[in-house]
């Protein structure tokens, strides 16, 4: 009873502070909106020292030129983005279409045209990077049925909210639990040459060993395994925080993938494939990134068991 009491509290309040910041987006100058979003975000810096002493454990082990100051720096200005993220968010939800086609400039279309021509299906890879929240949102305002693959919160009326504001900006959510059912679903998009968005970038107790910044993780299998079934391609894209603090969406070509192979050996190639890309991009954006989705394995590099 008292879980069902919090749930419904905190579902109601978070739908006020939708509404409140709608409201604010129209009242007040933006400038002075993500003044409030940075003076939050370096707040909640000082105040969840779980997440700045293992974003700075993850960032020097990854990037050991950033030990000390930088590292620190870096995870504060994370921080920031995601706050300015879910802030965009409320004005991506007060905007029209094209205020929002404005708001997130599209670099690189034609490689997403190129590879939905192919009739196979597209997943769209991405990573808890920049504005990950708007990405379905922006594609979508290119004229595509865009999907995405989400693990939902545990609260069920937190859930029910994003997906609710998902559909208000044109995506529609596929819930990864039950797996057998979001395979199901993802499948059937594919299969009519619709599009997934998917971010895969979550590394934790199982799945394929690769190497990131020279460590060993364990990657999720997911999108090169559908994309094996399937025959999808699968294009890398991301919303980028520019120096001025704008968005842009960058598309980039189809990835390549080992088709010729079968089996594990197949499976494992691609995965260290998308790996290689994602490291790529977090080495370009390494302030723009979560640093608390990583799980070292193995050799536990960040002197701590992170298995468990």
């Amino acid at each position: 009873m008292t879980r069902r009491l919090v749930g419904e509290a905190s579902y109601l309040a978070t739908l006020f502070a939708f509404e409140i910041g709608c409201v604010a987006v129209r009242i007040f100058p933006r400038r002075w909106l993500f003044g409030c979003c940075d003076a939050l975000a370096n707040l909640g810096f000082l105040l969840f020292r779980g997440y700045r002493a293992r974003s700075i454990v993850n960032l020097t082990v990854a990037l050991p030129e950033t030990a000390g100051d930088p590292a620190r720096s870096i995870a504060r200005r994370a921080l920031r983005n995601f706050f300015r993220a879910c802030f965009e968010m409320v004005v991506a939800l007060a905007a029209t279409d094209e205020e929002r086609r404005a708001l997130i400039p599209v670099h690189g279309g034609q490689h997403l045209n190129t590879a939905v021509a192919k009739g196979h299906g597209v997943i769209v890879l991405s990573a808890h990077l920049g504005n990950f929240f708007l990405l379905g949102t922006r594609l979508a305002l290119e004229g595509h049925r865009i999907h995405v693959l989400i693990n939902q919160p545990n609260d069920g009326y937190f859930a029910k909210l994003l997906d609710n504001y998902r559909l208000d900006i044109r995506s529609s959510t596929i819930h990864a639990r039950p797996r057998e059912q979001a395979l199901r679903q993802v499948n059937q998009v594919l299969r009519r040459s619709g599009i997934v968005v998917m971010i895969a970038d979550e590394y934790r107790n199982t799945g394929v060993p690769a190497k990131l910044f020279g460590h060993t993780v364990r990657a999720r299998r997911g999108p090169v395994t559908v994309a094996a079934r399937t025959g999808a391609a699968i294009v890398p894209a991301c919303i980028i925080r520019q120096p001025d603090n704008s968005l842009r969406l960058i598309i980039e070509p189809e990835l390549e993938l080992a088709r010729e192979r079968s089996g594990q050996d197949e499976t494992s190639e691609n995965v260290l494939r998308i790996t290689r890309w994602l490291e790529k991009t977090v080495r370009t954006h390494p302030d723009q990134w979560n640093w608390m989705n990583i799980r070292w394995w193995g050799d536990d590099p960040a002197g701590e068991n992170q298995q468990a």
